[in-house]
């Protein structure tokens, strides 16, 4: 094709047709910007069509991750639930006036801490923020994305003070006691006065009961958390699937 156009410009140049050359010149150079304009316009076509499939690509895969988001704070609500109920249920019976030392010490068992806290599996945020391809999706899921991460990070700033305060209030309570006899159920009947458990006044009575309510709070703590990222999967989730 190249050989083709220069034969004509030389034969118009042996022919001394210089003005036709200069006019087929010039639109052969038309020709050409027309032709890399083309080229320009199918290379961005294709360049927005993989940034479309790489967002999709993105969409899918968090989609899936926030439904086992989803799957993972359910589970871990119904024993939240489970254990705040038993821990009031505790503390309530021990403030009665009339409450039993027999009743106390059965209702202790109960007073018990599972560390489980809510932990996001949705790692494709990350990397969608860290390689800066935020800039795929539009406003509303760029600001819900940003919200998703914002809470992520305020619980996880504030995890640690929280099960702090439950390791000190355990250890002081701890250092009160001989774990090992704790451990067991207390013999010798109600009037066995050698056993703190049967004295309802003692400190250790009350170190046990500030740890029962360290870890309630603990436990409200993981409530409050995961309402919270709930609401902010399912609101994530949803504009997603709208997409």
């Amino acid at each position: 094709m190249i050989k083709f156009f220069r034969k004509i410009r030389q034969k118009m140049l042996t022919e001394n047709k210089f003005s036709q050359y200069i006019i087929y010149a010039f639109g052969e150079i038309i020709l050409v910007v027309i032709g890399i304009l083309i080229a320009l316009q199918i290379n961005n076509a294709n360049e927005v069509s993989k940034q479309k499939q790489k967002a999709n690509n993105y969409k899918q895969t968090l989609i899936t991750e926030l439904k086992t988001d989803l799957i993972q704070l359910n589970s871990l609500d119904s024993l939240n639930r489970a254990q705040q109920g038993k821990i009031n249920n505790y503390l309530s019976y021990f403030k009665k006036p009339e409450r039993e030392v027999k009743v106390v010490i059965k209702g202790m068992d109960s007073v018990t801490y599972y560390g489980d806290f809510f932990q996001s599996i949705t790692y494709t945020i990350d990397d969608i923020i860290n390689t800066g391809n935020l800039e795929l999706f539009n406003k509303e899921i760029k600001h819900t994305i940003l919200e998703f991460k914002a809470n992520q990070e305020f619980y996880q700033k504030n995890r640690g003070e929280v099960v702090q305060r439950w390791v000190l209030s355990n250890l002081e309570f701890e250092n009160a006691v001989d774990m090992l006899s704790f451990s067991d159920p207390p013999t010798g009947g109600s009037k066995n006065f050698d056993d703190w458990r049967f004295d309802l006044k003692s400190e250790q009575y009350r170190l046990f009961n500030n740890r029962a309510l360290t870890i309630l709070r603990t436990y409200y703590f993981r409530t409050d958390q995961n309402n919270k990222m709930r609401h902010s999967i399912e609101k994530l989730l949803n504009i997603l699937e709208k997409a």
